[in-house]
């Protein structure tokens, strides 16, 4: 447990060096204290606090670097919940209300504000459940034996497939067979459409059968639909000037695996949780900072708002925009589970 002046000391040495990205001398310490306290004493306190493990410095006369637990200690130190200044929230909202009433078009305008906010790299996955439930079928005819699948799934997602029949089709016998199946099927998951027991013709038993598959599908797939916005943002930050760091997250970000990595043991929390450094179970993220939150509505369905940026990052942006849109998410997944039940 740090002392008093340990403490103030430290949480002013990690402001300090959040603007900076330097090492944070006594004498600068001394200039932005509330209280007066010497630069002696500044630099003993200093002394204890690298004996503790929260600051480092490359030499005994140097500044000081906060570390992972020093990091940690700021966050865990800042007042309340930290929330955006009200003239920025209402900024935010009103960028959002003019954004296409479409889940996948407010999740890429998400990661794209946020990204803005933070200076860093945002992720934002699409909504999905763990069991998907249908809410309705489209038949679109593309030739004369086939025919395109649509699933829209009450979590706002779309599924498609080509799906080929053995005889002729017209679109007039795609409407009956799709009216028919949405009157049995529309709310029931995938085992709940594969048990019903439907008396089906051969083109209505195809379209089922292929509806199921898709479904199984969803429920499988590893690959969240996201967006991410921001990789210019957080590469100009000086801990990236490093080629190989710079190297290896562009290319996790182009190959799509850096979510995976972001989602690897992170909480599941309504609230943000900050992953800093080593607390970050990749061995990759160990450099980073990572702020997510995850967002969703009753039965299951949400996703993930994240940041990602250096451990010196602005963490009360940060969390404030990270929790501000999460909120607007799970009030527009609430909106579309209230209109699919209507």
């Amino acid at each position: 447990m740090l002392s008093e002046r340990a403490a103030t000391v430290l949480n002013v040495l990690v402001d300090e060096y959040l603007q900076s990205a330097t090492p944070v001398a006594s004498d600068e310490i001394a200039r932005n204290l509330d209280q007066k306290i010497s630069s002696a004493t500044i630099r003993n306190t200093m002394a204890q606090l690298t004996e503790n493990g929260y600051i480092s410095r490359p030499h005994v006369s140097s500044g000081g670097v906060p570390s992972d637990l020093g990091y940690r200690y700021y966050v865990e130190s800042l007042p309340g919940a930290p929330q955006l200044p009200m003239d920025l929230r209402e900024r935010v909202d009103r960028d959002l209300a003019q954004t296409e009433p479409d889940i996948g078009a407010w999740s890429k305008r998400c990661a794209a504000i946020l990204s803005k906010l933070t200076e860093n790299l945002a992720i934002v996955t699409a909504p999905r459940a763990q069991f998907p439930r249908l809410k309705r079928i489209q038949l679109v005819f593309l030739q004369e034996s086939t025919a395109l699948l649509v699933l829209v799934l009450e979590e706002a997602r779309l599924l498609r497939k080509i799906l080929p029949f053995g005889n002729k089709v017209d679109q007039v016998q795609l409407d009956l067979a799709a009216s028919r199946l949405n009157d049995s099927l529309g709310g029931l998951d995938r085992s709940q459409m594969q048990s019903n027991r439907l008396e089906l013709n051969s083109l209505e038993e195809q379209v089922k059968e292929g509806s199921v598959s898709l479904m199984r599908d969803a429920e499988t797939t590893e690959d969240q639909e996201h967006y991410t916005d921001g990789l210019r943002l957080l590469l100009s930050q000086p801990e990236f000037s490093r080629g190989e760091l710079a190297r290896n997250l562009v290319q996790l970000v182009e190959e799509r695996v850096l979510l995976g990595k972001v989602l690897n043991g992170a909480p599941e929390s309504e609230n943000p949780a900050v992953v800093i450094g080593s607390e970050n179970r990749d061995e990759f993220l160990n450099p980073f900072g990572v702020i997510l939150c995850q967002y969703g509505a009753p039965q299951g369905v949400g996703g993930t708002i994240c940041v990602i940026g250096p451990k010196r990052m602005e963490y009360v942006a940060a969390i404030g925009g990270v929790r501000h849109l999460s909120v607007f998410m799970s009030q527009m997944v609430h909106g579309i589970q209230s209109k699919s039940a209507e």
